[in-house]
């Protein structure tokens, strides 16, 4: 944290971060706030305190650049170098476009202001929504404070409360819905798929047999996949990793049901807006609006842990790091629990 006191008629600026503590001294009040973001940043980042040079920093002027120009930076610069780029980048043109709150400059938005965008957002989409689009706004705030010194102080997002998270989902998919999912898809469930729709269906069927999610099944290539060995791997997964899935016999007879392809290409051949269109059209004509394509993965899990000897097994499956976030996805019967109990 930076603490910053006028003496005199010069300002000290105390920097504060990682156990680490840097000092210098300032005519403006300006430049020593200027300075101690970019000394906050560089500790951050490991440069040692004696390596931080003590001399002022131009701040920026705060009506030369607005949030939408921020936003275009952060789009063009910061974007197109993460994994979820593409979601930010329309989500960023989308901001832009619909609120007149961020054609402001960028230094005058305070907490209030954010607080007043977080209500009005509420009104229309959910909490998690709203989560999502904050996380991102600030994102681009603390990135704006650290590296573009464009006035910021501090990040009007870190001042405002976040809207409470709903009750993790703890839906199921049954043998019924399934099958009347893919009814719609138009897939018998042993042949091999040839229109998008099939497609979709096979993936479905696949997630619901290796706990995998949509994008990663998406990006599986069939030299992603040791028929051997029985395992696919993915090369990078939601939580910056690799992982091993093991397919069971269930998942290597849809694998093999399917031709063959070149080893560069998709084993999965459908676009990902196309393939969210074709599965939400699928599940409400079957009456199952509630149904997500991601509660395969909760189904998955749920019944992968009783083959198991241990979570950390199943864990292994799934990919996650964490016990609580593992049990937002194995959701067993209280039912099927007791009967354990009597075994």
């Amino acid at each position: 944290m930076a603490s910053i006191q006028k003496r005199n008629k010069s300002w000290r600026v105390l920097v504060r971060r990682k156990g680490k503590t840097v000092t210098a001294t300032f005519d403006t009040k300006a430049e020593a706030e200027a300075w101690a973001i970019i000394t906050e940043g560089k500790i951050i980042e490991g440069t040692p305190p004696e390596a931080i040079e003590k001399t002022a920093v131009e701040p920026a002027a705060p009506e030369s650049t607005t949030v939408a120009e921020a936003f275009k930076r952060y789009s063009n610069e910061v974007s197109p170098n993460k994994r979820g780029g593409r979601w930010e980048q329309i989500r960023l043109k989308g901001f832009i476009k619909r609120y007149p709150l961020f054609q402001r400059p960028i230094a005058s938005i305070t907490g209030a202001d954010m607080a007043e965008w977080r209500d009005m957002r509420l009104l229309r989409v959910s909490p998690s929504t709203v989560n999502r689009e904050l996380c991102l706004v600030s994102t681009v705030f603390t990135h704006a404070m650290k590296e573009w010194r464009l006035g910021l102080v501090s990040n009007p997002c870190s001042l405002i409360t976040k809207p409470r998270k709903p009750r993790p989902r703890t839906q199921r998919v049954s043998l019924d819905e399934r099958k009347r999912i893919i009814e719609q898809l138009e897939w018998d469930g042993v042949s091999t798929p040839e229109t998008s729709s099939q497609w979709v269906a096979f993936a479905f069927y696949l997630a619901l047999e290796t706990a995998m999610r949509k994008g990663e099944i998406l990006s599986l290539t069939w030299a992603d996949i040791d028929f051997d060995e029985r395992y696919a791997h993915l090369d990078m997964t939601k939580n910056g990793e690799e992982r091993f899935v093991p397919l069971s016999k269930a998942a290597m007879a849809l694998l093999q049901i399917v031709e063959r392809q070149v080893a560069t290409e998709a084993v999965v051949p459908v676009r990902t807006g196309h393939f969210d269109a074709l599965f939400r059209g699928a599940k409400s004509k079957a009456g199952l609006a509630h149904i997500h394509f991601h509660d395969s993965r909760r189904e998955a899990a749920t019944t992968m842990a009783p083959k198991l000897s241990n979570v950390l097994e199943l864990a292994a499956i799934t990919g996650h790091k964490s016990l609580s976030m593992l049990q937002i996805y194995y959701k067993p019967k209280a039912a099927d629990l007791a009967a354990r109990l009597d075994v």
